[in-house]
């Protein structure tokens, strides 16, 4: 007998790996399967993102345990490759969120976080990563950082713009990480 997770992923991979066209699910069903890495459900579509690559995952972890050492202090919560709801048809995977100690536990995050952190791939382009961070302002998350490994330098988004971290600091309030101390 096959599994309901099967019969899904058969249903929407087609056998190169690739999504099969036009395939929608429902919310319920896209809530209820893993995936493995997790997608982004975007109105319907199951979206595969960008990652597996060496230097990207790398700096995930870097960065979530440099955040995790400083938790107390910054009375926050870090948390990487989390479901983050960003309307009733919309979820997003973030590289790596950092949420308020006080936010509620939420298995799919509803409460918007402080930051959401995206860290680059080499097949990521604009678009996609502005149409992320688009989604993630408009929920209510003030700051969204946009890190690049290869180039080693790092973006701010917030509802006012996008501008460069030219001295190499991500800022989000009091929160401060300069890119020296995760970039390898």
């Amino acid at each position: 007998m096959i599994g309901r997770s099967a019969r899904l992923r058969s249903s929407l991979w087609a056998y190169d790996g690739s999504m099969a066209a036009g395939t929608l699910i429902s919310v319920e069903e896209y809530l209820n399967t893993s995936y493995r890495p997790d997608c982004d459900y975007i109105d319907g579509e199951v979206l595969e993102r960008n990652v597996g690559e060496l230097k990207h995952g790398r700096l995930e972890i870097v960065i979530g345990a440099w955040l995790l050492s400083r938790e107390a202090r910054w009375r926050i919560k870090s948390v990487v490759e989390v479901r983050l709801r960003v309307s009733a048809r919309r979820f997003r995977i973030p590289d790596v969120i950092i949420l308020s100690a006080d936010a509620p536990v939420e298995q799919v995050v509803v409460t918007p976080p402080l930051v959401c952190i995206e860290i680059l791939s080499a097949s990521d382009t604009l678009n996609q990563i502005w149409d992320r961070t688009q989604d993630y302002l408009a929920i209510g998350v003030p700051v969204c950082w946009i890190i690049d490994p290869v180039s080693r330098r790092g973006w701010i988004a917030t509802p006012a713009g996008l501008v460069e971290a030219k001295d190499g600091v991500m800022r989000a309030g009091e929160i401060e990480m300069p890119l020296s101390e995760v970039l390898e």
